[in-house]
């Protein structure tokens, strides 16, 4: 009986051993990712079924994350979430899966992920972090009321935060007042006015440029005209028009989006601030 237990015991545990997942493990905490990647996908070619396929799926994703290969990283994390069957191991993976997502730029895929991990998670520390990330991606995406509505509940859930949270938003506050450029106003105004568009937006040199520029070109077209080198004027009206005063007035909508951006910008890293002072990773879930 002793004989049959230590050989069903060796068989199962070579069965659950697998050399390319061992030595992909002991890369991976190395940090040599690359050559790690290759023995987890070696494992999963040869054991497809194996207990332990969603799990080396899930370390690839880390180790493409681990060398900012956003695409990557997603596609095998999405991978592993798709294959893990434990309700709560599946609702810590789309998380992580959600933070890949935001670091790629990919907000409005991040935000179902950490909707669903919200939803599915029994840990009261998971859904608080899934709650937290939700408000970043919104923040990224400059959506205040939503961020807002969202890190409410999340210092809800924090005793003693009250006067932090206030401060949070206060900010909020004063985020949904920022100063914007209309682009269409920039538009036209350059319409009217070649650089005026530009000098709405607060982009002094690229106005009085595209000013000076239409201006000597405009200057061209009109002495051409009135020495009546009409071929001359018609190619410099035709050139003025669609490369210099038709690109102006594209540009000063561009720059009007910039200039918005960069106060939308501006904005997210005072409140991202902010919430590492009072909310670090520390006490997320407390």
């Amino acid at each position: 009986m002793l004989a049959f237990t230590l050989l069903l015991f060796t068989a199962v545990t070579v069965s659950a051993f697998d050399p390319a997942l061992d030595l992909g493990e002991h890369l991976f905490a190395l940090g040599d990712y690359e050559t790690a990647i290759t023995e987890y996908k070696r494992f999963l070619f040869f054991n497809a079924d194996h207990p332990q396929a969603s799990e080396a799926q899930f370390k690839i994703g880390l180790a493409y994350r681990a060398q900012k290969w956003w695409t990557e990283a997603a596609e095998a994390m999405i991978a592993a979430v798709q294959q893990t069957r434990e309700t709560e191991l599946q609702a810590e993976r789309r998380v992580e899966l959600a933070v890949t997502l935001i670091a790629s730029g990919a907000y409005n895929l991040a935000i179902v992920e950490l909707i669903k991990a919200d939803m599915q998670s029994q840990s009261a520390r998971l859904r608080q972090r899934a709650r937290f990330l939700r408000g970043v991606a919104y923040l990224y995406q400059f959506k205040w009321e939503q961020a807002r509505s969202v890190f409410q509940a999340y210092f809800d859930r924090i005793p003693g935060t009250a006067q932090a949270a206030a401060e949070i938003d206060a900010l909020f506050s004063e985020a949904l007042n920022l100063p914007q450029k209309s682009e269409k106003a920039a538009r036209l105004l350059s319409t009217f006015l070649p650089g005026l568009g530009q000098t709405y937006a607060e982009d002094w040199k690229s106005g009085l440029n595209a000013l000076l520029l239409n201006g000597v070109l405009g200057y061209v077209t009109l002495d051409a005209a009135i020495e009546r080198d009409y071929d001359d004027a018609l190619l410099s009206f035709f050139f003025l028009f669609h490369r210099y005063y038709a690109g102006n007035r594209y540009r000063a909508a561009e720059v009007a989006q910039v200039f918005n951006d960069r106060e939308n910008r501006r904005h997210v890293d005072r409140i991202l601030r902010t919430l590492a002072t009072q909310f670090g990773e520390g006490k997320q879930g407390e």
